[in-house]
């Protein structure tokens, strides 16, 4: 399965600058949790911030440039999918803003966090059509909303 994870502020923001607009220990944890032992896929600039943090079973990175010997580094996310969904676990898709928008249609699930309040950032999760999406889970958290979305069967 192609799984998207991510977290979602006001206004459909992700990111500022090189990081997150907010600190949220729990809904963090939740995200690591979900991508241990899994094959994660995100883009040059999602690793560069986050790759100290990552534990995943493998880690595919989209990047043109990058060179590194951490993770499997591909031209194009078709590359990147092809390579990943060849291993028996789940493939997260974990970010950014080019990433997400490109992998819309590859994705089975949609793991989302959606953080309460008002946030300011430059990067955006990309607007999807909720009519393609069965709502399979909602968990009320102090600080975020975490739903997982299940595509709808294409036809």
């Amino acid at each position: 399965m192609v799984i998207i994870i991510a977290a979602i502020g006001s206004e459909r923001i992700i990111g500022n600058g090189d990081g997150l607009p907010w600190h949220i220990p729990a809904e963090y944890d939740q995200f690591l949790d979900h991508i241990r032992d899994h094959t994660v896929i995100m883009g040059r600039r999602s690793y560069e911030i986050f790759k100290k943090d990552m534990l995943p079973r493998r880690m595919v990175v989209v990047s043109r440039t990058l060179k590194t010997e951490r993770a499997a580094v591909f031209g194009t996310l078709r590359e990147a999918l092809d390579y990943s969904t060849s291993f028996p676990e789940d493939v997260f898709i974990c970010g950014g803003q080019a990433v997400y928008e490109e992998s819309i249609p590859y994705a089975d699930y949609m793991y989302l966090s959606f953080i309460k309040g008002e946030h300011e950032g430059n990067v955006y999760f990309p607007e999807f059509d909720r009519g393609e999406w069965t709502l399979e889970k909602r968990e009320e958290h102090e600080e975020f909303l975490f739903m997982i979305y299940r595509r709808k069967s294409r036809s």
